[in-house]
């Protein structure tokens, strides 16, 4: 029986996947490097809309065209096909930057959990997001339909304390 790829143990219950643990998100950044997959971090910390915007637009390269807005967001995403196997977003202080603009930081993930499934089934690529937050109860609204949940490891909230 052939061993389970982390991307897909992650992916079961959608794209988006929370850590409070440092350690527990770095040792899983290190394990789907492994898998081929492109990593991108960004430190959510002191984050606003337009920070957020710029940042993600600079970091992924996005062409000159690119709008700064969610709409614009939504688009660039949906253009990238990774080379490799897929890649990952990785959020850290992400509780920082919701309790700034729940909104657009509520968006930021929809728009990546939207794009993730379209990857998939067209182009067999993967996109994942990792969302680390400092706050152990940090609670995020379903995404493409998909709730946003902690990893199994810290799945219960007594692993989080």
């Amino acid at each position: 029986m052939a061993p389970e790829f982390l991307w897909k143990s992650l992916m079961k219950n959608g794209s988006i996947v929370l850590f409070w643990s440092q350690s527990r998100l770095e040792k899983n950044v290190e394990r789907i490097k492994e898998e081929k997959f492109d990593v991108y971090l960004f430190d959510c910390a002191s984050w606003d809309s337009e920070k957020c915007l710029l940042e993600v637009g600079e970091t992924l390269n996005f062409p000159d065209y690119y709008g700064k807005n969610l709409d614009a967001l939504h688009d660039c995403l949906s253009d990238i096909v990774p080379q490799n196997e897929g890649f990952v977003l990785v959020f850290k202080n992400f509780d920082s930057f919701y309790k700034i603009d729940k909104e657009t930081a509520y968006h930021l993930l929809d728009i990546i959990q939207i794009n993730a499934w379209r990857l998939l089934l067209e182009e067999q690529k993967k996109l994942m997001a990792f969302v680390q937050s400092n706050d152990p109860d940090l609670h995020i609204k379903d995404v493409g339909a998909f709730s946003v949940d902690w990893n199994s490891e810290e799945w219960l909230k007594s692993s989080r304390r």
